[in-house]
């Protein structure tokens, strides 16, 4: 009986995993001055399904390194962009190439397809609780995510001032030209 109950344990939730080829993250930090958009790509990430036939978490990673800016026409422009995103003042890649997004809980919002989706989203080795809503549609094996939202930069230390510097009148400048909410807009697909 006991193990009757450990096997329909097993079956009654279903993990969802990530199409990384077909997921993306589009982000735009435009402010009325300027800024820049583009997008990331995701490394992996898995959706779990309980027995009720609900979501009920998930994680998700980010390839840090794979963020481009598309806001320029020339390519030589974009990558000028990148370089600088990767350095310390942004996201500082190099000691942190992933970022996480860890799925605590996922509520239905009424009878529709809309969700409020509450975790834990982990940038450059800071990790600040997130709450924003999803559309999240089940075909069959396949499930599509998307959701559009904001991140505070300032909260993940995403600042054109270093804070080992000192204070500088052009970089805080420039960290004023930058908006604090960085747009976000996730097109996720999974598959079992």
């Amino acid at each position: 009986m006991l193990l009757a109950l450990i096997q329909l344990g097993a079956y009654a939730q279903q993990t969802y995993h990530l199409n990384t080829q077909q997921s993306k993250i589009l982000w735009d930090a435009r402010k009325t001055m300027g800024g820049h958009y583009g997008y990331i790509l995701l490394s992996s990430g898995s959706l779990n399904y309980l027995a009720n036939g609900e979501p009920g978490d998930g994680t998700f990673t980010l390839d840090m390194n794979s963020m481009h800016s598309t806001d320029h026409a020339s390519a030589a422009d974009n990558q000028k962009v990148d370089n600088e995103l990767k350095t310390a003042k942004f996201f500082n890649m190099a000691k942190y190439p992933t970022a996480t997004i860890n799925i605590t809980q996922i509520s239905r919002i009424g009878q529709s397809a809309l969700y409020k989706i509450t975790g834990d989203l982990t940038i450059k080795g800071i990790t600040n609780p997130v709450v924003f809503e999803a559309t999240i549609v089940k075909k069959g094996k396949l499930i599509n995510v998307s959701a559009k939202t904001t991140v505070n930069r300032v909260k993940w230390h995403i600042n054109v001032q270093e804070s080992a510097q000192p204070w500088s009148p052009l970089t805080a400048f420039q960290n004023t030209m930058l908006a604090d909410e960085i747009g976000i807009s996730l097109n996720l697909v999974l598959n079992e």
